[in-house]
Formats: structure tokens, C-alpha cells, sequence
């Protein structure tokens, strides 16, 4: 049975979809009660963990059916991740874009713990003809496209190509934050992908299969691709991976009270491209900037904390923006274009205080 963690904010009941409300982020670790969550089928599924088993199949040499006591007895590693759902703030794209209206909330932070993927390829021994590797999920459903209705008991499944599964930081996590997976958070198994969007990090992992040729499955081709204004089909479009430039301010909640004299703006900034070098600040709308303070920004799989103290001098109202700078030299855009399912909106985030003359 799922939980009902009321920390987070409902997004969608069916299926269940939950974002993080952003003055809860203010952690670097974002606690599980307050980690989004993003379901793709109305049904979740219930794993008992001694009926369950990975299996590794297709072009490898030595398949594989792995029970979780022989995952947890191989090589641990620990990860902070982030990840962020790639249609976090969606519902700020002008016009509307298709499908569930997130607002910031849809990133988190959490310390994952598991087994490498790569030592699990190195076990099953990858055949010189594998190119992709398919990840499935337990969860089955149904999905309409343009009118056609996909079989009720299409699995939820992504894959990486060799080259991408190379990075020594794709994680199968069994642990979050201390404890096993929630369910909602996939129990028993799940992918972890760092770097980028949450799409790729497969929750309720029950096979891992290499195959020979491109994979053209429902969530790889008809899903998470940017479709640009224009484009006359679903499917053509770029696919997205990693994580675009963003920041995010947590504190202070949109449309604050605060009082004359030094006040502290803080968040968060993430990039799946490289690590965050700078995030500026402005508190006139974008009219000036000043440098924030970064605080652990050398994590390859996490964001960075930002902090900024501003000298409110005079009472009135005022727009506060922050944006944020990574070291391949991607810059947070003031807009992003415009595409049909909201993707990868990575526009600087704009909120509004008011000044008063004094505390009380």
C-alpha cells in the first residue's frame, strides 16, 4: 500500500503524481516525505521482495535471474542524486503545454544506495553485438496516442545506448536516504541515472535486456522528445537527457513579507552538463545581478546550494530572479522555446516580496 505523504502537493490522483513543495527544499538531502513523486499508470506495483528477481538477459553471455540477497551482497556504492522530472514547471510555458502542470516542485535531492550497473553488465558479459540495453519496469498500463490506444499492459521501459551506460555513476539503488525504497519510489529495485531528466531512472526494475538495434519503445520515441511548434508528428522530435542549467529559489515562498535590513535568499542549482560555477541574483526584476555564494557545488550527480544576502533598504514590492551558470558554459535562459509537452523548461524563475518597514 502507498503512503499518502502529505508534505508533498497533489499534482494528479490518477496516476498518482506529487511535487515537492519548494519551501520544503531546503535541505541539500531532501527527507523522502518531502521527495516528489511522478507514476506513470494509475496501478502501483506491490513487489514482495522474496518473490522478486532481476533478470539480465538478451545478447549477453551469461544471463542472469539475481535475487535481492545477491544484489546486496555484491559491491555497494552511495550516490547523492538529484532529479528532476523533465516536466518540472511545466505549467509556466506560454501557451500551455500537454500533460500534468507541474510547478518547481517536480526535483529532489536523495542518498541512494546500491550496486554499480556496470558490475552487473560485467557479470552478464555484454555480447559484441549488443548496442542498446533496455530497462523495464514492473508497472504495466495504458496510453493513447493521436487517438490509438497502446495495450493495456504496455510496460513502462527506457534505454541507454553502450556508450551511455559507460558512466560509472548509473546506480540500480535499493536504498534512499538510509532505508529500502519506499514504494512509490520504486521498491525493491531501481535505475538510477544521474545527470539527467527523472524519466530515465527506471523505478520497479525487473529486467535488464541488451539488444541488438535501436529501441523504439513507447516512452522512448512517443514520449520525452522535444516537439517544437510546427512539427507535424509526435515522434520526430530530439529526445532530451540530461539536465539543463537551472536554479531554483526555496527561500523566501513567493510573495513573502520581509523586513528592511539583511535578508538571506537561498536554493538550489543543477546541471546534467557540468558542475555549477556561478548563480547570480537580482532583486529588480533582471535589471542587475550580483554573484550568490555557492556552497558544495563539486558533486558530479547532485545540485549546489546558493545563498545571497541582499540589504533591503526601502518598503515596497520587488522581483527577485536567480539564474544559474555550469562549466560547459550553459547559461539559465530568461525563456525557452516553446515545445508540445512542456519539456525541459529551464526559464529563470521569477518570484515577488514585499518589503516592510520593521518587525514588529
Amino acid at each position: 500500500m502507498t503512503e499518502s505523504y502529505p508534505e508533498l502537493n497533489h499534482v494528479s490522483y490518477e496516476p498518482l503524481v506529487k511535487e515537492s513543495r519548494v519551501v520544503n527544499l531546503g535541505s541539500f538531502i531532501t527527507p523522502t516525505e518531502n521527495f516528489y513523486i511522478r507514476n506513470h499508470y494509475l496501478e502501483v506495483p506491490d513487489f514482495s521482495e522474496t518473490a522478486w528477481n532481476l533478470e539480465v538477459k538478451g545478447r549477453v553471455n551469461s544471463p542472469l535471474s539475481l535475487s535481492m540477497n545477491d544484489i546486496r551482497a555484491l559491491p555497494k556504492k552511495e550516490l547523492d542524486i538529484t532529479l528532476e522530472c523533465a516536466g518540472n514547471s511545466r505549467s509556466y510555458m506560454m501557451p500551455q503545454a500537454e500533460g500534468i502542470q507541474f510547478n518547481h516542485g517536480a526535483v529532489s535531492t536523495g542518498r541512494f544506495m546500491g550496486v554499480s550497473l556496470n558490475t552487473i553488465l560485467n557479470l552478464a558479459g555484454l555480447k559484441s553485438t549488443a548496442k542498446e540495453i533496455i530497462f523495464s519496469g514492473g508497472d504495466l498500463g495504458t496510453e493513447e496516442e493521436d487517438g490509438a490506444v497502446f495495450s493495456n499492459t504496455l510496460p513502462y521501459q527506457r534505454s541507454l545506448t553502450l556508450d551511455q551506460v559507460g558512466d560509472e555513476n548509473i546506480l540500480l539503488a535499493y536504498e534512499m536516504n538510509g532505508y529500502p525504497l519506499t514504494q512509490d519510489h520504486g521498491f525493491p529495485l531501481r535505475l538510477m541515472v544521474p545527470g539527467w531528466y527523472g524519466m530515465a531512472s527506471v523505478k520497479w526494475l525487473v529486467s535488464i535486456e541488451a539488444i541488438e538495434h535501436p529501441f523504439n519503445g513507447f516512452f522512448q520515441k512517443n514520449r520525452y522528445v522535444l516537439i517544437p511548434e510546427g512539427a507535424e508528428g509526435t515522434t520526430l522530435g530530439e529526445p532530451i537527457t540530461k539536465l539543463a542549467v537551472k536554479a531554483l529559489i526555496s527561500t523566501p515562498r513567493h510573495g513573502e513579507v520581509i523586513h528592511k535590513g539583511p535578508f538571506t535568499f537561498s536554493g538550489f542549482a543543477w546541471s546534467g552538463w557540468g558542475h555549477i560555477t556561478k548563480v547570480e541574483v537580482s532583486v529588480d526584476g533582471g535589471a542587475t545581478w550580483g554573484d550568490a555564494r555557492l556552497i558544495n557545488n563539486q558533486s558530479d550527480t547532485a545540485w549546489s546550494k546558493w545563498e545571497f544576502t541582499w540589504q533591503a533598504s526601502k518598503i515596497g514590492h520587488f522581483i527577485v530572479k536567480a539564474r544559474a551558470y555550469d562549466s560547459k558554459g550553459n547559461v539559465q535562459p530568461n525563456n525557452v522555446r516553446w515545445n508540445f509537452r512542456g519539456y525541459a523548461n529551464n526559464a529563470i524563475q521569477a518570484i515577488a516580496v514585499r518589503v516592510a518597514s520593521g518587525r514588529q
